[in-house]
């Protein structure tokens, strides 16, 4: 029983690409190459070997983690001291407001593509035969509308500032 099922026809999934597919065909030799050589090296082993390796590995692996169980209470001269400095205060802190605004992120003229490709929506919003192809868009990039009018929003606001510096 598959825990999770894949879904079939699914073609919206990018495809891997060349160098990934020969990248995982290049790990698949390499892991089936060392699963080959260890069980050439182990063939020769009985139940008794394998026991004992078992046990040889958990009594060194368990002794060494008890070691350092037990060295990091009791053991101080191995421990590593961090040192804790004071954040020193970058020098062109104060001059952030005046290198912010020195100009505005959003040209005129991308602003008024932004406003013609508002209307352009609108207009295909309110005409019967163009509400498909609105809504296809909007389907594809569900936060489109919201996102023009944060910039427009940011835009305005940023025209407001500046005009606002220059009366000072």
């Amino acid at each position: 029983m598959k825990l999770f099922k894949s879904k079939k026809g699914n073609t919206d999934e990018p495809s891997k690409g060349i160098i990934a597919e020969k990248l995982i065909t290049i790990y698949n030799k390499l892991q089936s190459g060392w699963a080959g050589w260890m069980s050439q090296r182990t063939s020769a082993l009985s139940k008794r070997d394998w026991v004992i390796s078992l046990a040889c590995f958990v009594l060194l692996m368990g002794g060494y983690s008890t070691y350092l169980v037990i060295s990091g209470f009791t053991s101080t001269s191995a421990v590593i001291s961090n040192n804790v400095s004071n954040i020193r205060k970058p020098a062109y802190t104060g001059q952030m407001e005046e290198t912010q605004n020195a100009g505005a992120p959003l040209s005129d003229a991308e602003h008024a593509r932004i406003v013609g490709f508002r209307k352009y929506m609108d207009s295909l919003q309110a005409d019967p035969s163009g509400k498909k192809v609105y809504d296809s868009i909007l389907q594809k990039r569900p936060g489109l509308m919201d996102s023009l009018s944060q910039i427009e929003n940011y835009y305005q606001q940023f025209k407001n500032k500046r005009s606002w510096k220059t009366k000072k």
